[in-house]
């Protein structure tokens, strides 16, 4: 399993682009400027990653969860694509049918020499091409617009959308998207009105040993299989209060994300398939059973 699961995160692969939070005018990275001013009314997002380097930097993705006024817009768009759907379906099948009744007329001998028509698929809300809602609330941060970088990791700051967010991966979103999911075990937090949240530093687990051994002075992990077996391609650092430290932002509170476990989420990109490595006190697992570190009990 552990091995495999290693395998997976080695590849890369691509899916199209979602609809995500980049074309919302709420959604804005905070820039590397002498000065930074943030709006107080609005929500922010601060996360870190354990390098500075823009060779070995990481794009990650969280996924708003979608409230009811989402939803409910949502659907109302799925149902008027449903019904856009059935009203070309209609003339192809009536189509069809013609074709299958001139068919059935031949003789056997011509029917040899014809291929009997196939029936167009009917459009259902289980077949429709539409993305599932929480592609359309996908908030991608870094690799790039970095709000500073230094002592061997990156910031970034992100204006998004108050909420419940999960970490979806380490992933980069540009012609297409290539990275790692999260999607056998992960954490999520809360964003209120009008703060600002530090949600900690994911690292890279096999940079990261790799930094501590030459630190140590010990053999470097050649590769992700020499990591401990419960390991994962990724870890995360748990946020505390004073540790964005930063004179631009000498006035403005940075809250630490209170995180809790997240059960298990889809693959929607296609990209490879991991899970976070257990974090004390928030995440753990049991097999491949996600559990709340919190109480002792599982997480869907």
């Amino acid at each position: 399993m552990r091995k495999l699961t290693l395998a997976l995160c080695m590849l890369s692969s691509f899916a199209a682009v979602p609809a995500e939070a980049a074309d919302d005018p709420v959604y804005r990275a905070v820039g590397d400027t002498k000065v930074v001013t943030l709006d107080p009314a609005a929500s922010y997002l601060v996360v870190q990653t354990n390098s500075d380097s823009s060779m070995f930097s990481f794009g990650l993705a969280f996924i708003r969860r979608p409230d009811a006024t989402d939803i409910e817009d949502y659907t109302r768009r799925r149902k008027e694509a449903l019904a856009k759907a059935h009203a070309k379906w209609e003339p192809l099948h009536a189509r069809w049918q013609a074709d299958l009744a001139a068919w059935e007329r031949l003789s056997d001998s011509a029917r040899k020499g014809a291929n009997k028509p196939v029936e167009p698929a009917e459009p259902t809300d289980q077949n429709l091409k539409f993305p599932a809602v929480d592609m359309e609330n996908v908030v991608p941060i870094g690799p790039f617009n970095r709000f500073a970088k230094a002592n061997g990791r990156s910031t970034f700051i992100h204006r998004v959308k108050p909420g419940r967010y999960v970490f979806y991966g380490s992933l980069i979103i540009a012609a297409g998207v290539s990275g790692t999911c999260m999607c056998m075990g992960t954490f999520e937090f809360d964003i209120p009105p009008g703060q600002i949240v530090y949600a900690g530093m994911m690292a890279d687990s096999w940079m990261d040993a790799r930094k501590r051994a030459k630190v140590d002075g010990k053999p470097l992990p050649k590769t992700g299989f020499d990591l401990p077996e419960e390991v994962s391609g990724l870890t995360w650092t748990v946020p505390t209060e004073g540790a964005i430290d930063d004179p631009r932002l000498a006035n403005y509170h940075v809250v630490p994300a209170q995180l809790r476990a997240a059960g298990r989420i889809p693959n929607y990109f296609g990209v490879a398939i991991d899970r976070m490595t257990a974090i004390p006190g928030i995440l753990a697992y049991d097999r491949d059973k996600v559990i709340d570190a919190r109480t002792g009990k599982g997480v869907r």
